[in-house]
């Protein structure tokens, strides 16, 4: 599996920006041909380099909030540098899915290429037309970086994916933990709160640490809404932030994969745009500063383009859904060997960035509704003591994603590598709470280990 560098050297450390919209198809001025809302199976491209505080050289990939808004109907919008042309027996990928008329959301880092652009394609069988934006919150440099002529930002803001298994950070929901929560009520309508970020959750209290990458869940809004997370707040008075990072429904639970700069006190704000809605939000990893140029630990990767790792529908993935209240393990031992720069193995890995997406939830039972959420964790061989009969003992105390009957849910997800305790240390484990459920990973960058 070719990555997208000829080599490491001092690349693949993530620098973030101030959170900038660089397209809006409902906007003339944020916008790219062809003008106005994208026509089903509408392929464009879209300049990321030398914008929006983006390097016009030395970036290997952009770290971007893309959002597909009124749905022409049911169908998927896809990403990858323009340089790369799919072959047909290519595996299709998918950022996001969708159905007509919905507001939808999704998060990547992906390679910019040898053009310094990406290409999207709309892909809606029954036709129409949608509105596209897409949200840049950061890039990833080559392995020529230096910083010269690079003032925001600067050569200091250079910093390196430190996975870990996730940890709740936020839970605004009355009683529930963790204890000393920035608040214990949903968020109002207009409202900002400021979430302490260093020193929380498994995240170091240090200066070094520049940024988080978490899974932010949206729980049952009262209106129609969208969160955003920034290092500055929302000015009073401002109807709108600039950016979001998720889009919910009156009643929805749905998650999103977020990437965001701190400030300098450690912390981030999160807004709320209309009604009162929960949130929470799992520490899936955080960017810290790291002066050693020798090592490779924490280096962004990105794939030539990405990968369908598995489909659970596939026989050779035995096309078996993962039952309720159960967990199963993936080794990517031979994914994480496969992976090449310029020909040579890239080497170790602690995890990986991808986009997991779960469909076709069946009920238990023919009369009861079902609901669910999914998690890929670490394997981690201390569950498997006092193991029941589906699998590892309990459910997760996180989630990457929440999905109901007929629906198709994506989310980026950063997946730390586990080990089963028996040699493979690129193991992660799958858990389906309720219902039963197929799914699928395609993987976009791999995060490098020493």
């Amino acid at each position: 599996m070719s990555a997208q560098a000829d080599d490491v050297g001092a690349g693949g450390e993530f620098f973030p920006v101030t959170p900038m919209r660089i397209l809006d198809t409902r906007d003339a001025d944020l916008d790219v041909s062809p003008a106005g809302a994208k026509p089903a199976n509408a392929t464009f491209d879209l300049d990321v380099v030398g914008v929006a505080g983006v390097p016009a050289d030395d970036v290997l990939a952009v770290a971007v909030n893309v959002t597909v808004i009124n749905a022409p109907g049911n169908g998927y919008l896809s990403m990858r540098p323009s340089d790369f042309e799919p072959a047909a027996t290519d595996e299709p990928t998918t950022l996001l899915n969708f159905k007509q008329g919905q507001v939808v959301p999704n998060f990547a880092i992906v390679g910019v290429g040898s053009e310094g652009k990406l290409t999207i394609e709309l892909v809606a069988p029954g036709g129409g037309n949608a509105h596209v934006a897409v949200d840049v919150f950061g890039w990833v440099a080559t392995s020529n970086y230096d910083g010269d002529g690079v003032t925001t930002p600067d050569e200091a803001d250079g910093a390196r994916v430190v996975t870990q298994t996730p940890e709740r950070l936020l839970d605004t929901r009355a009683g529930q933990p963790p204890a000393g929560d920035a608040t214990d009520s949903a968020l109002g309508e207009q409202e900002s709160v400021e979430i302490q970020v260093r020193g929380e959750a498994g995240v170091p209290d240090t200066d070094a640490v520049t940024g988080v990458i978490l899974n932010m869940a949206g729980i049952r809004p009262s209106a129609r809404t969208y969160l955003a997370a920034s290092p500055d707040k929302v000015a009073d008075g401002a109807d709108d932030a600039d950016t979001a990072n998720g889009n919910f429904v009156a009643g929805d639970i749905k998650s999103n994969h977020v990437m965001v700069p701190l400030n300098d006190d450690g912390s981030f704000w999160l807004y709320n745009r209309f009604g009162e809605i929960d949130v929470t939000l799992d520490v899936v990893g955080y960017l810290e500063k790291n002066d050693d140029d020798t090592t490779l630990e924490g280096r962004i990767v990105p794939l030539e383009a990405p990968f369908r790792s598995f489909d659970t529908r596939a026989d050779e993935f035995n096309n078996q859904k993962l039952p309720y209240s159960s967990w199963e393990d993936w080794s990517f031992q031979d994914f994480a060997g496969s992976v090449t720069l310029d020909g040579a193995p890239v080497g170790a890995q602690s995890g990986l960035l991808g986009n997991l997406a779960a469909f076709a939830l069946e009920r238990n039972y023919p009369t009861q509704p079902v609901q669910s959420f999914m998690t890929l964790n670490p394997t981690d061989p201390r569950d498997r003591e006092n193991t029941p009969d589906h699998g590892q003992a309990g459910a997760p105390g996180n989630a990457n994603l929440n999905v109901g009957e007929n629906q198709v849910v994506t989310n980026m997800s950063l997946v730390t590598y586990g080990s089963n305790g028996d040699g493979d240390d690129n193991m992660v484990s799958a858990y389906n709470s309720d219902g039963k459920i197929h799914y699928t990973l395609d993987v976009y960058a791999v995060i490098l280990a020493d």
